[in-house]
């Protein structure tokens, strides 16, 4: 089995239980990579994330987000962040949920689209390249583990090393919030 190094992996650290994980890809901005395990069923987790209108109240650095369709399995979305020390950035997104019935597995996938949506506005910076992966795993205990996977540019002209930096902080935030987010909700 191959291992973390292998892999290009390199271990940034745990965060509030969250284990980050960096490494390089094409261009400055690294890929990250977040797992934990969650006392939470998969399912759970895979509600609190596909209930995106319920972001705003939770999410940090999120400000807007609207559904711009919604296509069952598919959404199209619009979604507006206050970044600390930068201007504030906007990006659209498709995001797509599976679910292997035999295994339980369920994957949220969201990647960024320039061709839908609204177009650019003037007090935000468009973020045009951007992919997640949401990997839920049913656990053993009745829990799940949780691998995030992300990917983005930051949009505008940011340094790689600032917008590392800022994942790696922004990261974990937003994993432990949607963790914290399904465990308190009643199923």
């Amino acid at each position: 089995m191959p291992t973390l190094a292998d892999q290009g992996w390199r271990s940034a650290g745990t965060h509030d239980g969250v284990t980050i994980a960096t490494r390089d890809v094409d261009g400055p901005v690294h890929e990250i990579r977040a797992t934990v395990h969650a006392p939470t069923p998969p399912a759970a987790i895979l509600a609190t994330l596909w209930r995106h209108e319920e972001y705003p109240q939770f999410v940090p650095y999120l400000k807007r987000l609207d559904v711009l369709r919604d296509e069952g399995n598919t959404k199209l979305l619009y979604e507006q962040f206050s970044v600390p020390v930068l201007k504030d950035r906007d990006r659209v997104v498709r995001v797509s949920r599976t679910v292997d019935k035999a295994t339980g597995t369920c994957d949220l996938t969201s990647v960024a689209v320039s061709d839908e949506g609204p177009p650019p506005v003037r007090d935000h910076v468009r973020v045009t390249r951007s992919t997640a992966i949401w990997h839920l795993v049913p656990a053993a205990d009745g829990g799940t583990d949780v691998t995030y996977t992300v990917r983005t540019d930051g949009g505008g002209v940011v340094p790689g090393w600032i917008v590392n930096s800022a994942q790696k902080d922004a990261v974990p935030k937003l994993v432990r919030a949607m963790l914290d987010r399904a465990a308190a909700t009643p199923r």
